[in-house]
């Protein structure tokens, strides 16, 4: 997939917010996968950017189902840098919980995901 960077620059003119943020993750994604390298601050947003889909479409073991430990340290690694708090403190949890679990929850969800779930579904994603 090649990027048009006018129609990309256009784009981004008239975003804000929400759409703004999506449209960038989604440009750094197509980068990453054509192959090129992210720098760190470039990792951090995509990073950011998947933890929080995935987490808010299917919980942290969606997350980590489908990413295993990609993607967790730029996530912390960004909400740190972001200032998002709350969602770091999850994030740091969740890590640990992965890696004392991974293999007793390989088929199954991880129960002591839930209150993590639960407190992350209560945040305000937009405001940091």
């Amino acid at each position: 997939m090649s990027i048009d960077f006018i129609k990309l620059k256009e784009k981004l003119k008239t975003q804000s917010g929400d759409d703004f943020d999506f449209e960038v993750a989604d440009y750094l994604l197509t980068i990453k996968f054509e192959g090129k390298t992210l720098n760190e601050m470039q990792r951090r947003v995509v990073s950011t950017n998947i933890l929080d889909n995935e987490v808010f479409n299917g919980g942290f073991d969606q997350f980590y189902f489908n990413n295993e430990n990609e993607y967790i340290d730029d996530a912390i690694g960004g909400l740190s840098e972001f200032g998002a708090n709350e969602f770091l403190e999850l994030a740091i949890k969740s890590k640990e919980i992965y890696l004392r679990d991974r293999e007793l929850y390989t088929d199954d969800r991880n129960p002591y995901f839930d209150p993590l779930d639960n407190k992350f579904y209560e945040l305000d994603h937009y405001d940091y």
